[in-house]
């Protein structure tokens, strides 16, 4: 099984994000102009705190469904000004509430909507495989590996049991949501190392989820 476009868009936003990571870091001028960005944001988010709340919820609702669209600029803005703890748990509702509407989009709606909203190819592959092969060990590595809303509509076109799917959804969120946060925490702070050092181990949990992911269809 060769690697799909998602997985290439994610190698290709790594290594943007860590390029933008090293110039903030390196440079004062880029820093601060960084954290005036982040201040003006608090003030708006302050002003109207309920809005600004429903509106990071739902724009990480967008990234869990999405091919072309990434929460994780969101991230910083929110642990700067909720702190994060809010900002994980927000990042955390939004995706699973992201999820459950691209499982529930495909399931209802059927094929004709998925093919709008993710690559057919990669879809069929994965369709055929877990139609045969739906263990729910390899639907959690489907969620780890790939973090991207073509598990959802996979599985609701699939019309995979949702009661079982869930769970898998909320733990599979949990350590990317984590990551995530500390990666915005470091970036407002300039600590590269701790950024590079977790921007690796996220890496390494997807290629190591996917690696098994790719064992296990090796033959479909």
């Amino acid at each position: 099984m060769t690697h799909h476009p998602l997985h290439h868009r994610r190698v290709i936003f790594i290594v943007l994000f860590l390029a933008l990571v090293v110039a903030l870091s390196s440079s004062d001028v880029l820093h601060d102009a960084f954290v005036d960005v982040l201040r003006a944001a608090e003030r708006v988010m302050r002003t109207y705190p309920r809005a600004g709340m429903g509106i990071f919820l739902v724009l990480a609702a967008f990234s869990s469904m999405l091919s072309f669209f990434s929460a994780s600029a969101l991230v910083p803005i929110g642990v700067f000004v909720w702190g994060p703890t809010t900002t994980a748990a927000l990042l955390w509702i939004g995706g699973v509430s992201g999820g459950t509407a691209g499982y529930w989009i495909a399931r209802t709606l059927g094929r004709r909507i998925v093919k709008r909203l993710v690559p057919e190819a990669p879809f069929r592959r994965y369709e055929r495989f877990f139609r045969e092969r739906a263990r729910w060990q390899t639907i959690l590595l489907f969620r780890v590996a790939l973090q991207s809303e073509l598990p959802s509509y996979v599985l609701g076109a699939l019309k995979y049991p949702f009661p079982r799917y869930l769970p898998m959804m909320i733990l599979a969120e949990l350590p990317y949501v984590l990551l995530a946060t500390y990666l915005g925490e470091a970036l407002i702070e300039r600590n590269a190392s701790y950024f590079i050092v977790a921007l690796v181990l996220g890496v390494g949990l997807t290629v190591v989820a996917f690696r098994a992911l790719q064992r296990e269809m090796k033959d479909a």
